[in-house]
């Protein structure tokens, strides 16, 4: 599904009335029908109900929604900002509600009036919409507070709940109208579906409000995407039935140490089903013997120490200039030998280098320097962090990174040319241009040992694609989806990492089906 930020809408908007002739007036209309038909459909007839209505286009919804509605409920309108509508296409449907006989209050902060809105059975935010950003107007906080603390009301808001920035889902000082069903309208903004916002937006429920979808998409850049089922079923390769296993790639998988065994099995188990034609394990020798006998499949290499050192740097490098993808770090442990290796391996030409966990980590410990080396680097690096480990890369507190997902990932994408996959509730993948959000996953994914499947099957995915950008955005949906099947069979409490790779596979298998 594409997704329309703020800046895109406003030109839509002028195209809409200069190109294909629809008059804002007729847009606001078609809007506040989508709203009417929403609240209908959750709100019986004659209940109380309160629309806070700004200034703007987002107002003008609210009073095109007030006059479609006022004969049906116990109506109010609040002018939060005391502006009544700016714009002439809102002036037009508050005049209209106003001619007809509707109720339009000044809002004003006092216990009475919140108390008032607070007992609504419907309350609809009509503040902002996709033009909010910044701080949050002064009083603007207690009625948000009111609105959340509301336990009767159906909360319903236009186009994006007040509080939250549509085009990077952050949230304003933290505080956000929290709803039940968001009706996004057009095109859906980013911000809805990346967290933090997502935890207040509740349902989105889509309307194109009749403008002809496809067209504007061939008139558009649109840069950013939700990953859904039918987005990632596109982006699996095509596999050639006359093919052999040298057409589907080969992979190298530098994880695993005495420490973190499971890491290796885990990884290898999931690349050996995403499908990549050979696999080839370097880790040591202990982990080597006890993978062959789980996965006879697979070639092995061996450390003749504990730690990397640098022969075995200089065979791994040979070994990665030979394969279509390297994957190293998932369980290594942060090592001198590492650190080595990965600095070697991303100032040399070669195929796509995957770094995941460790590997990240041990950049992390010079970023400045490592930085500078990943945007020199001339083969195309993928880093698969968490939270915590792109915050010690990116050099900014967890909070920081987890309150503008997209912002910082597309700030050090760019910056280091990387593919970046920042894991977590709604991952991002982005190159610094385009960016791809995951619909799928849940806290059946929040244990040790789930990321190290992703990497495993997302190098697969790499080692057999050529392109790195979607391969990477399908292996977090397939991963995702994978946990959501299962929890809905075993809880979120009770998927394990060692579920994943098999179900993964069957995911692919529904998909593909389907062609």
């Amino acid at each position: 599904m594409y997704l329309a930020l703020s800046s895109m809408i406003k030109k839509i908007d002028e195209y809409s009335n200069k190109t294909l002739g629809i008059p804002l007036p007729d847009l606001i209309l078609r809007s506040g029908r989508a709203v009417a038909e929403c609240l209908r459909s959750h709100v019986k007839s004659g209940a109380k109900v309160t629309i806070l209505a700004g200034s703007g286009n987002n107002g003008g919804d609210g009073y095109a929604l007030a006059s479609l509605i006022r004969d049906e409920y116990d109506l109010t309108v609040f002018d939060v900002f005391g502006k009544m509508q700016e714009g002439y296409a809102g002036r037009v449907f508050l005049e209209k509600y106003a001619a007809d006989g509707g109720r339009i209050e000044k809002l004003n902060i006092s216990p009475e009036t919140l108390g008032f809105i607070r007992d609504s059975d419907c309350i609809v935010d009509a503040v902002f919409g996709t033009g909010f950003e910044g701080a949050m107007p002064e009083g603007l906080s207690e009625l948000i507070a009111c609105v959340n603390s509301s336990t009767r009301a159906y909360k319903i808001a236009i186009d994006v709940p007040l509080g939250v920035n549509a085009d990077d889902g952050s949230i304003s000082e933290a505080y956000a109208c929290s709803v039940d069903t968001t009706v996004a309208l057009s095109f859906v903004k980013p911000g809805l579906v990346s967290y933090p916002a997502r935890s207040f937006v509740g349902r989105i429920v889509y309307d194109d409000i009749g403008l002809p979808i496809d067209k504007l998409k061939s008139e558009f850049s649109f840069r950013f995407e939700l990953v859904d089922k039918k987005l990632a079923a596109s982006f699996l390769p095509r596999r050639d039935e006359n093919g052999s296993k040298g057409s589907f790639g080969k992979l190298l998988i530098v994880c695993g140490s005495e420490r973190y065994r499971g890491a290796a099995h885990l990884a290898v188990e999931a690349a050996l089903r995403g499908g990549v034609g050979y696999v080839t394990y370097v880790g040591p020798a202990s982990l080597s013997e006890e993978l062959r006998a789980k996965f006879p499949e697979v070639i092995y290499h061996s450390f003749d120490s504990l730690d990397i050192t640098a022969a075995d740097v200089e065979k791994i490098a040979a070994l990665s200039s030979s394969h279509t993808a390297t994957l190293v770090g998932s369980g290594s442990s942060v090592t001198d030998g590492l650190s080595m290796l990965v600095r070697r391996l991303i100032a040399e030409e070669g195929s796509p280098l995957i770094l995941d966990a460790d590997a990240i980590n041990s950049l992390a410990e010079n970023k400045e320097q490592s930085c500078e080396l990943l945007s020199h680097s001339p083969r195309t690096v993928v880093l698969t962090p968490h939270p915590l480990e792109f915050s010690r890369l990116f050099g900014s507190p967890v909070a920081s990174v987890q309150s503008r997902r997209i912002e910082t990932a597309l700030d050090f994408a760019r910056r280091t040319g990387t593919v970046l996959v920042l894991k977590g509730a709604g991952t991002i993948v982005t190159d610094g241009d385009k960016v791809y959000i995951n619909s799928t996953g849940s806290s059946a994914l929040s244990k040790a040992g789930s990321g190290d499947v992703l990497a495993g099957f997302l190098a697969a995915q790499v080692a057999s694609s050529g392109c790195v950008l979607t391969a990477a955005a399908l292996s977090v949906y397939y991963h995702g989806e994978a946990a959501d099947i299962l929890a809905d069979e075993l809880s979120v409490f009770g998927v394990t990492p060692s579920d994943l790779p098999r179900e993964i596979a069957r995911r692919i298998a529904k998909s593909t089906a389907l062609d």
